[in-house]
């Protein structure tokens, strides 16, 4: 059964509909030394797969760059607002140049460029995803970048005609689903901790996994299960039921910590109490004296 490509051929439209509506810009298609083009260190794409370079590479070798990259002249050569993946495989392809489409770009538009170029991406993970489209409703609502979740939340609860008709406007464009899904599910990944953030823009953890994960608060316990899930391939419905666990993953003395109470020793038969109360003795013993060793030291 053929490939459906149409999602591909609808971002590929929604881009050049964008694109259309800046404002006219001389732009011009030449051969761009590689030694001359500045990648900007704000590039929305930060995460590289290895293989798939090597594979963009061999490509280029057999039959070039197809695509021009997009490029602003700035001091001392040119700087990249769009092709970064192209660029790196250039060079791994041993090139010394590449076609460049070269735009005079003043800065409010290179990051809504670069968004658009990045939302084409059919490997686009679900954060570069967000962060893209970000930027893109903020540039055409007129916002800044952290206004635009509340906005949306807000439009959500008390909607304004002209604002929800300007934004289903824009999201049937860039063709993601409605901006009310985007703000209900897709936004969340915003608020997720730093390190499940870094996994899902290098792709070691896809959405549903990195937010099943995010889901638990005890930041020790999300730690041990973020490397299980690394190492040993958990599910959501692992992760779900080792999250449960009492006691879970949570250090040892955590867990002793919540089973102390002292209800529960009294419902202890005599023989466990006193055993209890013993092993608590020693305890406070052994600790106390590592106190005191500590603090004569």
């Amino acid at each position: 059964m053929p490939k459906d490509t149409r999602p591909n051929q609808r971002r590929a439209d929604a881009f050049s509909s964008l694109l259309s509506s800046l404002p006219d810009a001389a732009a011009s298609v030449q051969s761009v030394a590689l030694s001359d083009i500045q990648v900007r260190a704000a590039q929305p794409r930060r995460s590289f797969e290895q293989d798939a370079l090597e594979a963009l590479a061999e490509s280029i070798r057999q039959q070039g760059v197809l695509q021009p990259v997009l490029l602003r002249p700035v001091s001392g050569g040119y700087e990249l607002i769009a092709g970064e993946r192209r660029v790196r495989a250039a060079r791994l392809a041993g090139l010394s140049s590449v076609p460049a489409n070269v735009r005079e770009t003043p800065d409010e538009e290179v990051l809504l460029l670069a968004a658009l170029e990045n939302l084409q991406r059919q490997d686009l993970n679900p954060l570069d995803e967000v962060e893209a489209t970000i930027t893109i409703a903020a540039q055409k609502l007129g916002v800044e970048r952290s206004e635009v979740v509340p906005l949306l939340h807000a439009q959500r609860r008390s909607p304004d005609i002209a604002v929800t008709e300007q934004l289903d406007r824009l999201f049937m464009t860039l063709g993601r689903g409605s901006w009310k899904s985007f703000a209900a599910n897709k936004a969340g990944v915003l608020k997720f901790p730093d390190d499940l953030l870094e996994l899902l823009r290098a792709g070691t953890l896809e959405y549903t996994r990195a937010a099943a994960l995010a889901r638990i608060k005890d930041p020790e316990q999300r730690a041990i299960l973020t490397a299980r899930t690394v190492k040993e391939g958990l599910g959501v419905r692992d992760i779900s039921a080792a999250s449960k666990v009492p006691g879970g993953e949570k250090p040892a003395f955590q867990r002793l910590r919540s089973l102390i109470d002292a209800r529960r020793i009294e419902q202890l038969g005599s023989k466990e109490r006193r055993r209890v109360l013993t092993l608590m003795t020693e305890l406070e013993q052994l600790l106390s004296t590592t106190d005191s060793t500590s603090n004569r030291s």
